[in-house]
């Protein structure tokens, strides 16, 4: 954590982020269709095959030893209505267990024995990827005995042992790919990130794991609303069986909108990152989940949940397939609570060069004493608070100055000069209007009354009506491409649009809400895409009694539709949001992400926010201590 000094400098504190490889070099690094195994390879088999002897697999404990239920009990006894669970004698070529050895793994074991998860193989051109729960790993540095046993099953010869029938693959060192935003958020926060793939080496015989085992599960998305799907088969280990636990076919539904929910019995400790397979054949089908996300998979044995798979799902997977460096897991902080309780206003658009190319959000400040800074988004629903290796620098725009601390009542952002970069709008207590072009990490605003930019626009002259403007929200609210509309709620209560604002000034105002108590009791508001089905942004309204709105596609005619908020938080908790700016600060395009200062410091992100619900939860700054 940083003290807030009197000046904050780019280059002063550190910070590590989650990183994607680009792609291009990512497609030009691809292995080939794996041929003949490297001496390496074999040798590292070999000691794999040696160390994960079925004596010592017998004795694994599983990760998920926080998951209520018996493996040993019966799979078809249970609360929850659902298919009856089955034990596959048999075994399955695709679903296996995960292996970890007790030193590789950095949370306390007092058995100190070895640990597993179950897992599946994914079909891919390498023919080597394996599919689990992100809770199951942590990171790459201490995995020294990471190994994949696909088919496991009772030894015919033995019932109370286990056999591979396919050989024991180890994971390569330094390949296990979990999204850097839940290595730095954990299982509650991350928890709709919650798997992980890993990329396997040959067998000791020399076979990749596809050409052991054949042809893996299909890796298959599945994209809001359509999480309720047929014929959908869970697979898992329970407890210390040596046979897969079988259910299904049956059906999913959708839980919170980010998770898939099944109701299927017996799937106790040992279960997290078996596979959700649609249209199962009793060796392969289409993988849709794995047993994870709410809770690290459920609260009891009879419900078990997944991460929805989207586009962060097969971010990561093609990573895995493409050889590329995993993601890290730490950011650095931003500061403390104590620092932020003084942040009073917050503008977002695309201001950093290195922003630019890919349109992701960064962030402008206005702090109490007047400095105004720039921090750029790391694509992460989360900004970059100073330099570090790699990264781009926090940057301060004007240092503390009584200009912007005295006489700087409201700043947004926009695209009103039409240039590369987004531009800065700030509304003076006296009533002018000023906006300053094109800001960049190299731009220095004023800081005093007669200092000036070069391009420095006028919009509203001092003493005009907009002293009387208490909240503006800039957005595309004319149907073009631009963000170069505003809208204004004024201190009796009226709101009005402006469209196509620019350098010649404030045009076409048109009245939404006549004057009255209604709108006088918005707080907050800022404009964003939280429906995404026209062109037009929306309005969020966050109301003195704490209430969120969204009113839809604001265009001519009013702002009468209303979409009232479903928030997570008690009743009461808005009334203590003190800044709001939604932005894109995520993986897509959209300005679907809303920033937050809370009373207390806190800082959060609300990622792929939608007009009836808010989106996840990223805390930036934690809540810090209250003061009298």
């Amino acid at each position: 954590m940083r003290s807030r000094l009197p000046l904050r400098f780019p280059g002063v504190g550190a910070c590590a982020l989650a990183m994607v490889v680009a792609g291009a070099a990512g497609a030009a690094a691809l292995a080939p269709p794996p041929g003949t195994a490297t001496p390496e390879e074999l040798e590292a088999a070999r000691r794999a095959e040696a160390y994960w002897t079925p004596e010592r697999i017998a004795g694994a404990v599983p990760v998920d030893n926080g998951r209520p239920g018996d493996g040993a009990a019966s799979p078809g006894r249970g609360a929850v209505a659902g298919p009856a669970s089955r034990f596959d004698g048999k075994g399955v070529a695709t679903v296996g267990v995960l292996l970890i050895a007790q030193d590789d793994d950095p949370r306390s074991d007092p058995g100190a024995r070895p640990q597993f998860c179950s897992a599946s193989s994914v079909a891919s051109p390498t023919k080597s990827i394996v599919m689990t729960a992100a809770h199951c790993l942590s990171g790459n540095a201490r995995f020294k005995h990471l190994a994949f046993v696909p088919g496991w099953k009772p030894d015919p010869a033995d019932p109370s042992r286990g056999t591979a029938p396919y050989g024991v693959f180890p994971i390569k060192p330094g390949k296990v790919y979990v999204d850097g935003r839940y290595l730095t958020l954990g299982p509650v926060k991350g928890d709709d990130l919650d798997v992980a793939f890993l990329r396997s080496g040959p067998n000791a015989k020399g076979r990749f794991l596809e050409e052991a085992t054949g042809t893996g599960n299909r890796l298959t998305t599945l994209h809001f609303p359509a999480l309720g799907q047929k014929k959908v088969s869970l697979l898992g280990f329970p407890g210390r069986s040596k046979a897969p636990l079988v259910c299904g076919p049956t059906t999913t539904s959708g839980y919170r909108d980010r998770f898939l929910k099944i109701a299927c019995h017996g799937f106790g400790p040992g279960v997290s990152g078996g596979p959700f397979l649609r249209n199962f054949d009793g060796r392969r089908g289409e993988a849709i989940g794995v047993i994870g996300g709410y809770e690290t998979g459920g609260r009891t044995a009879d419900v078990s949940y997944s991460s929805r798979f989207d586009g962060d799902v097969t971010r990561l997977f093609h990573q895995a397939v493409d050889d590329e460096r995993p993601d890290t897991g730490t950011r650095g902080e931003l500061g403390a609570a104590g620092l932020w309780r003084h942040a009073v206003g917050a503008a977002a658009g695309t201001f950093h060069t290195g922003s630019r190319p890919s349109g992701d959000f960064d962030l402008i400040v206005r702090w109490a004493d007047g400095e105004m800074t720039l921090y750029p988004g790391d694509r992460n629903f989360g900004f970059f608070p100073g330099c570090g290796r790699n990264t781009p620098c926090e940057t301060q725009l004007a240092k503390p100055n009584s200009l912007f601390a005295k006489y700087a009542d409201l700043v947004t952002a926009g695209d009103y000069a039409g240039g590369a970069a987004h531009d800065l709008l700030v509304k003076w207590v006296d009533g002018e209007v000023t906006i300053y072009p094109d800001i960049d990490r190299n731009t220095r605003l004023p800081t005093s009354a007669g200092q000036h930019l070069p391009n420095e626009i006028t919009v509203a002259a001092p003493g005009s009506v907009w002293k009387h403007a208490r909240a503006i929200a800039t957005g595309k609210y004319a149907g073009n491409r631009w963000p170069d509309d505003l809208i204004v709620r004024w201190s009796d209560g009226e709101v009005t649009r402006y469209v196509d604002v620019d350098g010649n000034g404030l045009h076409g105002e048109e009245q939404l809400a006549r004057p009255g108590p209604l709108w006088r009791s918005a707080a907050l508001m800022t404009g964003g895409d939280f429906g995404g089905a026209t062109p037009h942004h929306d309005l969020m309204v966050v109301w003195t009694s704490g209430k969120v709105s969204v009113f839809p596609d604001v265009r001519a005619g009013g702002v009468r539709r209303e979409t009232v908020v479903s928030t997570a938080e008690r009743p009461g908790t808005w009334t203590h949001a003190r800044v709001l700016a939604a932005g894109a600060y995520g993986t897509n395009a959209r300005e679907d992400d809303l920033f937050v200062r809370w009373s207390d410091g806190e800082v959060t992100v609300y990622g792929n926010t939608r007009g009836a619900a808010m989106g996840r939860e990223y805390v930036l700054v934690p809540p810090g201590a209250q003061t009298p």
